[in-house]
């Protein structure tokens, strides 16, 4: 999504492959999660980056793929990601079932945080239809909408620190909630690309 790493972080690799790979041009496009397995999978890019979360929904043909992905597999790890799952300290939100009835903000449809948005809703219960209003836009409109109050939630899949996520910090308290191990189980249950990964204490103090 704008605002996000993997643009750049294909420019750099564009860079490696066309200096060490004589002859070779690549073109970064831009994409997300979902719609690159899809992109790959129909031979409209050679290769892109993805999620264990949307890769192994792919490779079992489950929503929201169509059918399997069988001329997909992944290359390499880059670096782990982290589910954010942002509250306003303000908003009475403690854990995820304390999100029912709010504003929700979160990432364009097609990118794998908004599909592990809707299943992290999923096994507390909740559902898009259960939040006050929901929002899908870049990591900016998010931003904003937590900064002037319009949202109080903010979901997400990037890095720690996030630097969306400290923007916010700067002028508003947040509070990123726990998915406890048995919501993570619940989780892995709807697809076995979900594993433990701790955001520190203190990544956004």
């Amino acid at each position: 999504p704008q605002g996000g790493s993997w643009y750049p972080l294909g420019g750099a690799i564009q860079n490696i492959v066309e200096k060490k790979v004589p002859g070779v041009k690549l073109q970064v496009l831009p994409g997300a999660g979902i719609s690159n397995v899809k992109g790959v999978q129909e031979g409209k890019a050679d290769f892109g980056f993805g999620n264990a979360v949307s890769t192994v929904d792919g490779v079992n043909g489950r929503a929201p793929f169509d059918k399997k992905t069988d001329k997909v597999c992944q290359v390499a790890t880059l670096y782990f990601q982290y589910f954010h799952f942002v509250a306003l300290a303000d908003s009475g939100i403690m854990t995820v079932a304390d999100a029912k009835g709010k504003a929700l903000t979160t990432q364009q449809k097609g990118n794998t945080g908004e599909q592990m948005t809707r299943h992290v809703l999923e096994v507390y219960g909740l559902s898009y239809d259960k939040m006050k209003k929901v929002n899908f836009g870049s990591y900016a409109d998010s931003v904003a909408q937590l900064k002037d109050g319009h949202a109080q939630v903010f979901t997400l899949i990037t890095t720690v620190p996030a630097s969306s996520v400290q923007d916010i910090a700067t002028a508003r308290q947040v509070r990123v909630l726990e998915v406890p191990d048995d919501k993570l189980k619940a989780l892995q249950k709807i697809n076995s690309g979900y594993d433990k990964r701790i955001i520190k204490a203190g990544s956004y103090a």
